[in-house]
């Protein structure tokens, strides 16, 4: 085949492109890397603005002040959650003491099962705890220096959930400033493709907070009745799990409802175990098959198999984080991709250089 000169121009300009994305790509994961606190504080307060940006908006409506209505959102959303854990862990507490020794006898059952099942030695727990405390004296100064590193994690833990409540107010008080600041020195025909991926990205993005939440909270509220029916213990704590768990795809989802068996198997025997694991699989045949395809079926434009894939791929770079990460992040930069190809083949229209405008992300 012959190469014409506008083929060959259109090629290198494909190349160049290219090379461009990857080298943003690059860079940014790069960036991300040696920065992880930041990254994700800035991911997550992207998650809380698009859901509490529209009570703030509200707020503003009536009259109240941007920054009071933006302030008055987050500390109630702050409110909200720690009073959700603050009645939840001393319940949590009481039912742990309550059942103390039926969990103890299980888990020496199980000790047992699994020293009968396994080559070797057979050890009972009591020698297992003896061979614990050797092992414990004999690594003291290492597990010593873990806990010094575990308290700067706790600490670096605390500043990055300070460093997203402060980003949240800022994103949702000015989020339409920051956005035309970004844009501004952009010509024209950039700034408005800017605008169609950011806008097709922000509406992807929160479309999939708010659909996640909404089907969390079904299978939260699902396996936390069932449950409670079946009368196992810890119930709330189960059913807080699994709503926080689904916000990593697929994964999250199989390991809440492997938790809940695995309680109701050590406090309540087999029987209900298996009633449990029927709940957790019912509950879960009804998320994919219809709740998913409803819910967000619309805003996700992700085969099961990508999600899979992203999912996997984000837990082997960045463990439970990439996990959590992968499939918004995904999905937002393929909608803003689409929006920009979208816009592309529009015939151009005149920019308005009024940057007042308000673009369709947070605000």
């Amino acid at each position: 085949m012959a190469w014409t000169r506008p083929t060959l121009e259109g090629a290198a300009r494909f190349s160049g492109r290219s090379l461009l994305v990857a080298g943003f790509v690059f860079v940014l994961g790069s960036i991300v890397s040696r920065l992880p606190l930041v990254f994700l504080s800035v991911f997550v307060a992207l998650l809380f603005t698009s859901l509490l940006h529209p009570v703030a908006d509200w707020l503003a409506r009536h009259r109240v002040p941007r920054s009071l209505a933006a302030l008055a959102t987050v500390l109630l959303t702050v409110v909200l959650v720690g009073g959700l854990f603050a009645w939840i862990a001393p319940r949590t507490a009481s039912a742990l003491s309550a059942n103390a020794d039926t969990l103890s006898r299980q888990a020496q059952e199980l000790t047992r099962s699994l020293t009968r099942w396994l080559p070797g030695e057979q050890l009972t727990l009591d020698e297992l705890g003896t061979r614990a405390e050797q092992w414990v004296r004999q690594n003291a100064r290492t597990l010593t220096l873990n806990a010094a590193a575990g308290v700067a994690t706790l600490l670096s833990v605390l500043s990055g959930m300070l460093l997203t409540l402060v980003l949240t107010f800022f994103f949702v008080r000015d989020g339409s400033a920051l956005v035309r600041a970004a844009l501004s020195p952009l010509s024209p025909e950039r700034r408005r493709l800017a605008r169609a991926a950011l806008g097709r990205a922000w509406s992807t993005l929160g479309g999939w907070v708010r659909g996640t939440v909404v089907v969390a909270l079904i299978d939260a509220a699902g396996i936390g009745v069932g449950l409670l029916i079946l009368g196992v213990p810890l119930a709330l704590p189960i059913a807080l799990l699994t709503f926080l768990s689904a916000f990593v795809p697929v994964v999250g989802a199989l390991f809440a409802g492997a938790v809940a068996v695995l309680l109701a198997w050590a406090t309540d025997g087999t029987r209900d175990a298996l009633i449990t694991l029927g709940i957790v699989l019912a509950i879960q045949q009804l998320e994919g098959n219809v709740l998913q395809p409803m819910v967000m079926g619309r805003v996700l434009p992700l085969h099961p198999a990508v999600v899979l894939l992203a999912v996997t791929a984000g837990a082997l770079v960045a463990g439970i984080t990439g996990a959590f990460v992968a499939v918004p992040l995904l999905a937002a930069l393929t909608a803003g991709a689409q929006g920009v190809l979208a816009e592309g083949r529009e015939p151009p229209r005149e920019e308005q250089e009024d940057m007042d405008t308000q673009p369709p992300v947070p605000h």
